[in-house]
């Protein structure tokens, strides 16, 4: 609903700015410069609209690697099930993907979760019992957001879709690349 409210009230905004320019045209002819001014700041809208949809997403990039295959394969994995999730709220897609994109991510990241304390563990990597608590709160959190989508619904979504994204970024960006030049040291690549 709020999607489609908004991009209502974006329209509008379009139209109601495109007769005030015609009506500028009319008032001050082809030969003054305000309304080609406006005219061309109202065809930047869309521009720069766009851009800041794109933000809304999160992409790979190759300062997120590990240098770990696999790993790097799990965290683009993960970041394509955030941008599913984002997406499943952003163009409100119906409760069952909204689940869908919800559970699989869920599922994933405990899978991948796994991944990562196994081949710490296996390794004897100092900081495992730190790196596994951060993985145990990040699900409590994400399971305090499921509760709260089970009572408010999609409004919750945006919230988890946010969190998820900025964690993850984070994360990889910080605790993962403290375990990564350990793990390769003990061979895995």
């Amino acid at each position: 609903m709020k999607q489609s409210v908004s991009m209502l009230m974006y329209s509008l905004a379009l139209v109601v700015l495109l007769v005030v320019d015609v009506m500028l045209f009319v008032a001050l002819g082809l030969a003054s410069p305000i309304p080609w001014v406006v005219l061309a700041a109202i065809a930047t809208i869309p521009y720069f609209s766009s851009r800041q949809e794109k933000r809304r997403f999160v992409t790979w990039h190759d300062s997120y690697s590990t240098g770990i295959e696999a790993i790097d394969n799990d965290h683009k994995k993960l970041l394509g099930l955030i941008n599913n999730l984002q997406a499943s709220v952003h163009y409100h897609t119906g409760e069952q993907f909204e689940r869908q994109s919800l559970n699989e991510l869920i599922d994933y990241t405990r899978f991948h979760f796994g991944r990562e304390e196994s081949l710490m563990e296996k390794h004897g990597f100092p900081g495992f019992a730190d790196h596994k608590r951060q993985h145990h709160e990040m699900i409590q959190e994400v399971e305090r957001f499921v509760a709260e989508y089970e009572k408010k619904g999609s409004d919750a979504l945006d919230q988890v879709a946010e969190y998820l994204k900025v964690w993850l970024v984070n994360h990889i960006n910080g605790t993962d690349q403290e375990y990564s030049p350990y793990l390769r040291e003990k061979g895995e690549k």
